[in-house]
Order: structure tokens, then sequence, then C-alpha cells
């Protein structure tokens, strides 16, 4: 009588087989992303087609909806891919001082997000946000919202160490030092263009300023 059963070794060849092309897959699929959100930020969303994203990622129509089922979920994608991108890189480490830590998560956040790839995706966001509202919201969820969560995380921590005021919610903090970071930035280099020099110093002076108002105005009254 004939073995139906595989054996133990067989099952891990095809799970490794599984794996590996499951991998290949995830791995065609951010290729994919990576390289539309390079067109769509160069291009603007409504100017780039379907034709345009195969031409410089290869394969087919078939590929793009299979693996994303229209233009506006690559979109999406690319979207969560370049939040990603920015809330990946904020550094909560506890090692140092306080003051310590929370320049490192300021300055880890804002190189980031004020980086020439990040500031032309805002302007994208801005431009198309009323016509497509579903990415709009997409973009603040696993944006805005996103870091700001990072930094509640950081921020609910030193809460129960004692060593930030207990009495306000951490979130709400955290979205007041994000916007102390980058609120007058964000603005003025979106409408207009300035300097490297002067944006690397204008990030030094925010950092400084933003993390020392913060601390002074969260620490517990004693």
């Amino acid at each position: 009588m004939p073995n139906d059963i595989p054996s133990a070794q067989a099952i891990d060849i095809i799970s490794d087989s599984e794996l590996r092309a499951a991998a290949d897959d995830e791995s065609k699929r951010d290729r994919i992303v990576r390289l539309a959100g390079e067109l769509f930020l160069e291009k603007g969303y409504d100017s780039v087609s379907i034709n345009d994203i195969i031409d410089v990622t290869g394969g087919s129509k078939g590929t793009i909806y299979s693996n994303f089922g229209s233009k506006e979920k690559l979109f999406e994608a690319v979207v969560e891919w370049m939040c990603s991108e920015v809330t990946v890189k904020i550094d909560i480490r506890t090692t140092g001082t306080i003051e310590e830590q929370l320049t490192r998560i300021a300055y880890s956040f804002v190189n980031t997000v004020l980086s020439t790839q990040v500031l032309k995706f805002h302007r994208l966001m801005t431009s198309i946000g009323r016509a497509f509202p579903e990415a709009g919201r997409l973009f603040y969820d696993t944006g805005p919202r996103t870091a700001c969560g990072v930094i509640a995380s950081w921020i609910a921590l030193q809460q129960e160490r004692g060593a930030l005021r207990a009495d306000v919610d951490p979130f709400r903090l955290a979205m007041l030092f994000h916007d102390a970071l980058i609120g007058e930035a964000m603005l003025k280099w979106l409408t207009s263009a300035v300097s490297e020099e002067s944006r690397i110093a204008r990030i030094d002076e925010t950092v400084r300023l933003a993390v020392d108002i913060f601390l002074n105005g969260s620490r517990p009254v004693r």
C-alpha cells in the first residue's frame, strides 16, 4: 500500500518553498510600491497611468491588478509605505537623560519628515486630499496619528516613571510636541524654497526650543 502521508522532511521542504515564494511575492510587491511611489512624487497622482507604472516596474497590468486591484489601491499602498518610512525611524530608546532621549526623538522625526522626499509627499497629499479623501484619511492615520502614537508611548513610560506629569493624556502631549517640531517648518517649506543650510540651522533651533519648552511645561509638580 503506497504511503500517501508526506514525511516530516517533505513537509519542511514544502514549507520552505512556500515561504520563499511568499517572500518573493512580497519583495515584488514592495518593489512596485517603491517605484510607483517615486513616480507619483515626480508626476503627481492624476498624471500617472497604469501603463506609466508598468514602464518603470515591468510586468503587466495583470501583475498590478492581482497585487493591488486598482491604481487607487496601489496609491494607498504607497501612502502606507511613505508614512512607515517616517514612523519606523522615530528613536524612542530610553538611554541617557530624559532631555537626551527627547532630543533624539525630535531629531530622528524631524530629519525624516522634513526631508526632500517626504516634503514632496506632503505636497502631493495636500493637492489630492479633497478629491481622494480615502487616501487623506489613510495618510493621517498611518502618518501623523501613528507618529504621535509612537511618541505618546515614550511619554506614557516617562509618566509611569514619574519623570513627566501624569495628569495629561500622553497622546495629547505627543500631538503638541509634534506640532511644535514641524508646524512652522512644514508650512514654510511646503510653500517656499529654503536653502539646505537654512533648513539645518532652523531644525537645530526648533528642536532645542521644542524640547526645552516641552520638558519645562510637562515636568511633574513637586
